[in-house]
């Protein structure tokens, strides 16, 4: 149950903390006080989108905090889903910035709005005003009567809507491919053409790397052969001086004089020998190399055309040769698409046959599990709104076969006789505002029964009601509240008196600001409140004494 709301901020709420009881906590307030800001901020904290333009005059951010207990395994289990840790109580909170994002929490872990609402639904249902309108949708009737069909209907039909899409994404695909006929033939010989003419490249990962490593050697073999030739020469022959090898034995000559009596020059020695070996060694190599060497002008043109090619090919197919073969791959498979046109179309229009077949027949389930809630409900509707005063009414829902489609094949209509007499027509035409929120709250009753939602809220459904009927109303609300928090908004004295907890709602004017407060009453404050509804501003004791009645002990 909602155990707090904390709010700040929020249009003509400076700082305001409601602790709520279980049963029914009524709450009442003068025309504009601030009790449907109340309802507006609860509904921001469990998902409705935010507008900055509630921050209250002069802040820069308002912040609303609902603090939860007692909720079923199903709700911790959705929780353990999203990764937001699970204890004894379920914090949700949101903070509305007049520059910055909104953030939205549970439990310290911030989530998005649509986190927020999945987790929310299972925590508390909020039924305002406008509600009673929605109710004459025929999408709103139609998920009414899923909601009361249980949890597996909701299953069957997420199952029908993934089957819906696959059968629409087949469609898709089958027009865009039906649509390319008469351009087959046209594409059949570009891909012929591409085809062959990567084949006949041949092309392998060598030309990508090695390629252009063979050309640079031979194009430049010319300029390698004389410096190689120039290398030998200065080590053999030298130039203008001695040679490299002339100048180490002299350096070899000179050190080992002077080894034959200082014994620590040995190692250098040995050293300078090692060298003049490698040097002699280096000189038979590039010898060797220049020997066997020439310039290839015919492998030469060879690896410059082959370049050109590869080139050409990247340019029209791929950045690289593993591209280029990539690409081969797909127009290749391609190609046996289109030259197997007919087949695949004819393996594509029987996929999309065989899933539609598989939408219908999950499509009359959900419609035979609505028909049979139907029945029920009808019943259960007519029984609640008898009881709540609109007599002799006949309620009828109407299911209508339509085209398959993400909810199904089925079309819903709830039809009302309000009046013994009347013909069954559509409830928008026919149901008054008061009937309409008794209606509303006749589904809510039946509904709660199936539900673990542990609060229910209510702002202002006595529109349109008084006397005898607001009692009855009142008399309901009070049941439904024996079994799970209740908390309504109202202006009726017949629903006030009924309350477990009362609070009172109030404005005053602070500093030249609007600033709205709230209290819970004590009995006499109660005895007052419920008077002032009963007689206005002018309390008289009759009131008084009638509003006593009301309440009891």
């Amino acid at each position: 149950m909602l155990l707090e709301l904390n709010i700040e901020n929020f249009a003509i709420i400076e700082n305001m903390k409601i602790e709520f009881e279980p049963s029914l906590n009524v709450l009442t307030g003068e025309t504009g006080s601030g009790k449907s800001i109340i309802i507006d901020s609860l509904g921001l904290v469990l998902g409705q989108r935010a507008n900055k333009d509630i921050i209250k005059k002069g802040k820069d951010r308002a912040f609303i905090e609902a603090v939860f207990s007692s909720y079923d395994e199903e709700t911790k289990d959705l929780l353990l889903e999203y990764g937001i840790e699970s204890g004894d109580l379920v914090v949700v909170s949101k903070e509305i910035r007049e520059k910055g994002p909104t953030i939205t929490r549970v439990n310290n872990r911030t989530v998005t709005s649509q986190i927020l609402s999945k987790i929310s639904s299972h925590l508390i249902d909020i039924f305002a005003q406008h509600e009673s309108i929605s109710l004459m949708d025929n999408k709103n009737q139609l998920k009414l009567i899923d909601d009361f069909s249980g949890k597996d209907q909701g299953e069957l039909l997420e199952n029908l809507k993934y089957l819906v899409h696959e059968i629409n994404s087949l469609k898709n695909e089958y027009h865009e491919k039906s649509t390319m006929e008469q351009n087959k033939d046209r594409e059949i010989d570009l891909l012929e053409y591409q085809i062959k003419e990567i084949e006949d490249a041949g092309l392998s990962d060598y030309d990508d790397e090695e390629l252009y490593d063979d050309f640079n050697v031979l194009n430049n073999m010319t300029d390698t052969l004389i410096k190689l030739s120039e290398a030998k020469s200065l080590i053999n022959e030298g130039y203008e001086t001695s040679s490299l090898e002339d100048i180490l034995d002299k350096v070899i000559a000179n050190v080992v004089e002077v080894t034959r009596y200082n014994k620590d020059l040995k190692e250098v020695e040995e050293n300078l020998e090692d060298i003049r070996f490698r040097i002699s060694d280096i000189a038979k190599d590039l010898d060797r190399y220049v020997s066997s060497s020439e310039v290839d002008e015919e492998r030469l043109q060879f690896l410059r055309e082959r370049i050109d090619l590869v080139n050409n090919l990247k340019l029209k197919y791929g950045n690289n040769v593993k591209a280029i073969n990539s690409f081969y791959e797909e127009i290749s498979e391609r190609l046996r698409f289109l030259q197997n046109f007919e087949d695949n179309l004819n393996k594509l229009l029987k996929k999309i046959e065989e899933k539609e077949a598989e939408a219908t027949v999950l499509a009359e389930k959900i419609s035979q599990k609505r028909k049979k809630t139907s029945e029920i409900l009808e019943k259960k509707v007519e029984e609640e709104i008898n009881k709540l005063n609109i007599k002799d009414a006949k309620f009828k829902i109407e299911i209508k076969e339509k085209e398959l489609s993400f909810d199904g094949i089925d079309k819903i209509e709830f039809l009302i006789a309000p009046n013994l007499g009347q013909d069954l027509m559509p409830m928008a035409k026919v149901a008054s505002g008061g009937e309409m929120s008794r209606i509303m709250l006749g589904f809510k009753s039946i509904i709660a029964e199936k539900d673990n939602i542990p609060t229910l809220v209510f702002d202002e459904i006595d529109t349109g009601i008084s006397g005898k009927t607001a009692q009855i109303v009142g008399n309901k609300i009070k049941e439904v509240s024996k079994d799970r928090q209740v908390i309504v908004i109202s202006h009726l004295p017949q629903i006030v008196a009924l309350a477990d907890t009362h609070f009172a709602i109030k404005k005053d004017v602070v500093n030249n600001s609007t600033i709205s407060t709230i209290d819970k009453l004590n009995y006499d404050q109660r005895v007052n409140e419920v008077a002032r509804l009963i007689g206005g501003m002018n309390v008289s004791e009759i009131a008084i004494e009638t509003a006593k009645e009301m309440i009891g002990d």
